[in-house]
């Protein structure tokens, strides 16, 4: 059982928490490639670590991320004029650069030298695979990308879908992509899913067969994360094994593809925008073929909504159709890609929900070793040493096959985790 004083450690992310300066030494991602989507376009808003910050493109392409009150007089840089490489506030017209470097102070005497003693808060960013990316953290700490295979593979290998906005605390969505159990009850759906759902639909389908039969969980731990396998037995002879995958900071990755093949992982990113709310950043990434995108058209389809708010949302109860669920079509009632029908779970805990209520059981593996993990990571952060998932080394920083996923239905008594060197 998770303790109040560990509850709060492990969801507080503004700066000067703990938690909030362990994500800080992570690059996480910002905003999608798509919402500053041209030299000079207009800023968006977006909040990370309970910071309200604006993300723009300056005149040669590259993107910024800065603190979205301007260092004069506190007005919002939302409103700035996107113009000659800088960010100008509509108040008084300062101007910023993507460094935050105070580039033009007009409304000052020609000689002051204001703007030379003010620096504004900025983050470097990087582009790669449709994500912006940022690092928050202390300068002199800056890691190099990590070794994810939706940063090193190529644009046309990784599909990058909508982000969701979701009204509750990050931890519990992320131990909710780490929960591999659920897949058999919340996702399961008597057919196929429409469209673009249907590899989902096929695999939930699948797990309604082992609903019956209790699961046994076994994990591999080590310096990127903790990978879970998942054991369901279907008879004397089989048993179906599957991996869920927690790399830090706030990753959970599942399987794609057919059993006897895994031709993807679904990543999701949970990225906390403060202590009550959260986005989701979802990705299929492909080891050796070009998406179509009918991943991302398809879960598009669920966020029409301004500030990618799902139609399906905690104000509408989810459009939970309740003939459906009582039929057995739907287990859960909700028809919806598997991100909405999470969002129920999560969000309906509560902002953050009080993990001392819990009652946990063996089937609660995965989280609980996610949660070890994270107290871990803190404690190495607080002796000054490097987090898990940081290596400043380019050997070290290899991550290898630990994001090969499995999804296979195998003899009982074959060692598993051979079946990871077959991909």
């Amino acid at each position: 059982m998770v303790s109040i004083e560990e509850n709060e450690l492990l969801t507080r992310v503004g700066p000067g928490t703990p938690m909030g300066e362990l994500f800080r030494r992570y690059w996480i991602p910002a905003v999608l490639s798509e919402e500053i989507p041209e030299p000079d376009c207009p800023p968006v808003r977006t909040k990370l670590l309970c910071e309200d910050l604006v993300a723009f493109r300056d005149s040669q392409g590259r993107p910024g991320l800065l603190a979205e009150n301007c260092s004069h007089r506190r007005a919002s840089l939302f409103y700035g004029r996107n113009e000659e490489c800088g960010l100008r506030c509509i108040y008084h017209g300062w101007k910023y650069d993507i460094d935050g470097t105070v580039l033009e102070t007009p409304a000052e005497p020609a000689e002051s030298m204001i703007r030379h003693h003010v620096k504004h808060t900025a983050y470097p960013c990087r582009e790669v695979n449709g994500i912006i990316w940022t690092y928050m953290g202390p300068t002199e700490l800056v890691p190099p990308l990590p070794d994810y295979p939706w940063i090193t593979l190529p644009r046309d290998r990784v599909d990058v879908g909508s982000k969701f906005f979701l009204e509750c605390n990050w931890l519990q969505c992320l131990e909710g992509d780490n929960d591999s159990i659920h897949s058999a009850y919340l996702h399961f759906r008597q057919r196929p899913a429409r469209d673009g759902q249907q590899r989902a639909g096929r695999e939930s389908a699948d797990a309604g067969n082992w609903r019956r039969n209790p699961a046994t969980v076994d994990f591999d731990i080590n310096r990127w994360g903790v990978r879970a396998w998942t054991r369901y037995p279907i008879d004397d002879d089989r048993v179906f094994v599957r991996t869920n995958t927690f790399v830090m900071p706030c990753v959970g990755n599942t399987p794609r593809g057919r059993s006897d093949v895994n031709e993807a992982i679904h990543t999701i990113y949970q990225v906390p925008a403060d202590d009550y709310s959260n986005l989701r950043y979802d990705f299929e990434v492909y080891w050796d073929q070009t998406t179509d995108g009918s991943y991302s058209r398809q879960q598009r389809k669920e966020v029409t909504m301004p500030g990618f708010k799902k139609i399906m949302n905690l104000q509408n109860n989810y459009l939970i159709d309740r003939g459906r669920q009582k039929s057995g079509e739907l287990y859960c009632g909700i028809d919806a890609g598997n991100h909405t029908q999470d969002a129920c779970v999560t969000e309906t805990m509560g902002p953050i929900t009080d993990r001392t209520q819990e009652h946990l059981g063996v089937s609660d593996g995965h989280l609980i070793e996610l949660r070890k993990y994270l107290l871990s990571a803190l404690s190495l952060m607080q002796e000054g040493k490097d987090p898990p998932g940081i290596f400043r080394n380019p050997e070290e920083n290899k991550i290898g096959n630990f994001l090969h996923m499995v999804t296979a239905s195998v003899p009982r008594g074959k060692e598993y985790r051979d079946l990871l060197l077959t991909v």
